[in-house]
């Protein structure tokens, strides 16, 4: 199911950003922040997706994330940044910056997403996430280690503060260069995000 799942997006993406688009438009396709968030890539494009484990379209899109991601121009830096909306949303943001700490983004991150989502697995406290991370290889002792990280508790804390700063709807929205973020509802679906962002990357190296 899951490898149909990355075929199809994968091949829909490919589709999608055949199609050329002379332009897209302000406020209507993509939203132009009044103040500039700070990147953090230097003279590299920043592109930022703001996403939430437990969201079902993040979870959609991943495929088509992932396949999009490695074929950014070389001019950008890819950075993932768990949004958080409420004190509902900070346990989403914690596994992400434990993976972060532990080096297991990469190996677990797609796998997280899966865990969540198609094998409905309950993540209740950290005991839970902890015996699931030991489940896939990772030392419990270096696992609790880092949910008490100090390094993960600010990251946390810079994820809620700049989740208000970016002044987007929900979840999955892509930040291009700290100045303007698209998500479906504005570009009008979920790969059409993506054509809007390469757009939106296209403007900002000019």
């Amino acid at each position: 199911m899951q490898s149909i799942r990355l075929i199809l997006s994968v091949f829909l993406l490919s589709f999608s950003t055949a199609i050329f688009a002379e332009s897209y438009t302000e406020d209507k396709h993509y939203v132009t922040l009044d103040k500039p968030v700070k990147t953090t890539t230097g003279d590299k494009v920043e592109v930022r997706e703001l996403f939430w484990y437990y969201c079902p379209h993040c979870f959609n899109v991943e495929p088509v994330l992932s396949s999009w991601v490695k074929k950014l121009p070389e001019n950008t830096v890819f950075i993932r940044q768990p949004a958080v909306f409420s004190d509902r949303w900070i346990n989403g943001a914690i596994f992400y910056y434990v993976l972060e700490q532990l080096g297991e983004v990469e190996r677990l991150h797609g796998q997280l997403f899966d865990a969540i989502h198609l094998h409905k697995t309950a993540f209740i406290d950290q005991s839970d996430f902890v015996d699931w991370l030991a489940d896939h290889g990772v030392d419990k002792d270096k696992a609790n280690s880092a949910f008490k990280s100090f390094s993960v508790r600010i990251k946390v804390n810079k994820s809620k503060v700049n989740t208000v700063k970016y002044h987007t709807s929900g979840v999955p929205a892509l930040v291009i260069n700290g100045k303007y973020w698209t998500d479906a509802s504005h570009a009008g679906g979920e790969l059409e995000m993506f054509k809007v962002a390469d757009y939106l990357i296209a403007k900002e190296s000019k």
